[in-house]
């Protein structure tokens, strides 16, 4: 019982992590939309903000393994065999050196690749997890009901994962632009208006994550 209650801390360890770096995140961006700020200020402040971005898509990967690994233990998911989680603790891996990657990489020609493998592994969470809640709460796999909520609570997350890089890219380019041509009314709207949709993608991803932690504690 030492282990699983080690790893439930760690999970618990892993929700806090990523939420509370991504409330410096979300400060982080408020700062960076001000107009009255200087350039140099809006540009070290969104920097940081994607500096402490890192951790919570660390923490993001983690939940899998160590969330299945408890799982195991307690004997939650049917088929769920230790041959199949060393498999699931080996693809996390790829997938957490892609996301390495990707973050060593930023702002040069490789990081687009490594984006794209990382892109990949959200479709595949998406998949996966959406359609064993699913198939749990039809009744097709045995598996409690709010374990179910928290499969398909996380394939949320990897949809609003992918919805937020796409909206967060126009915000870079028009923060280019600003950079390059100087600010004006036109371009300061768009970057509001592409960093609103930016945060309600990151609010989707606080609900589910927070939606996760309520059904894992309470498991009502």
């Amino acid at each position: 019982m030492s282990h699983l209650a080690s790893l439930v801390y760690v999970h618990i360890l892993l929700m806090v992590f990523w939420i509370g770096a991504d409330i410096g995140v979300f400060i982080a961006g408020l700062r960076f939309m001000d107009p009255k700020l200087s350039l140099e200020h809006r540009t070290a402040v969104i920097s940081l903000g994607m500096v402490i971005d890192r951790y919570p898509r660390v923490c993001f990967v983690a939940m899998v393994p160590v969330g299945l690994q408890i799982s195991f233990f307690l004997g939650l998911v049917p088929g769920l065999t230790g041959g199949l989680l060393t498999l699931v603790w080996a693809l996390c891996g790829v997938w957490m050196a892609t996301v390495i990657a990707a973050m060593v990489l930023s702002g040069k020609p490789g990081a687009r690749a490594w984006h794209a493998v990382e892109r990949c592994f959200h479709v595949a969470g998406l998949l996966i997890f959406s359609g064993l809640g699913i198939a749990a709460l039809s009744g097709r796999i045995s598996v409690p009901a709010w374990l179910a909520g928290k499969f398909i609570a996380y394939g949320a997350i990897c949809l609003f994962a992918m919805l937020l890089e796409s909206a967060f890219a126009p915000v870079i380019a028009t923060f280019g632009s600003i950079a390059t041509q100087g600010s004006t009314p036109e371009r300061e709207a768009s970057l509001r208006r592409n960093m609103l949709w930016t945060y309600a993608w990151v609010l989707g991803i606080y609900a589910a994550v927070l939606i996760c932690g309520f059904l894992g504690t309470v498991k009502p």
